[in-house]
């Protein structure tokens, strides 16, 4: 996992995103779900900078819960617009699958972050 959040954290500028924030059970934002182990919210760096979104890591639904310690058992990363209201969450949701190749779905998840910030700006042009 330690893998996948440094390359996160090394593309995400280069397609106009920064983390604002880190939320999870060591910060002050105590409600999260079982199925979330961590959620950083993005800003975009270009326009239009007023962009957000939520990047929810997933805990795998099938390993055992109890014990369990952060950045373990994750399977999956999910982009919204807002925070997920429920791990299988689908609509207006990007999914990035965290197991093995998941290196070569990547891009294509950055490119669909993309896409969430334009269609942000045709909302915010409307």
């Amino acid at each position: 996992m330690k893998t996948q959040k440094a390359e996160l954290l090394k593309q995400l500028p280069k397609h106009g995103w920064a983390v604002a924030e880190v939320k999870d059970d060591e910060s002050e934002w105590f409600n999260l779900e079982w199925w979330e182990d961590e959620i950083w919210i993005l800003e975009s760096i270009w326009s239009p900078n007023t962009s957000k979104l939520y990047l929810t890591f997933l805990v795998d639904p099938q390993a055992p819960i109890h014990g369990r310690k952060k950045g373990e058992d994750i399977w999956a990363l999910k982009a919204s617009v807002e925070r997920l209201e429920d791990w299988k969450s689908q609509e207006g949701v990007m999914f990035l699958g965290l197991s093995h190749g998941w290196e070569n779905q990547l891009s294509g998840f950055l490119k669909c972050l993309s896409e969430l910030r334009n269609e942000n700006k045709k909302e915010i042009e409307s």
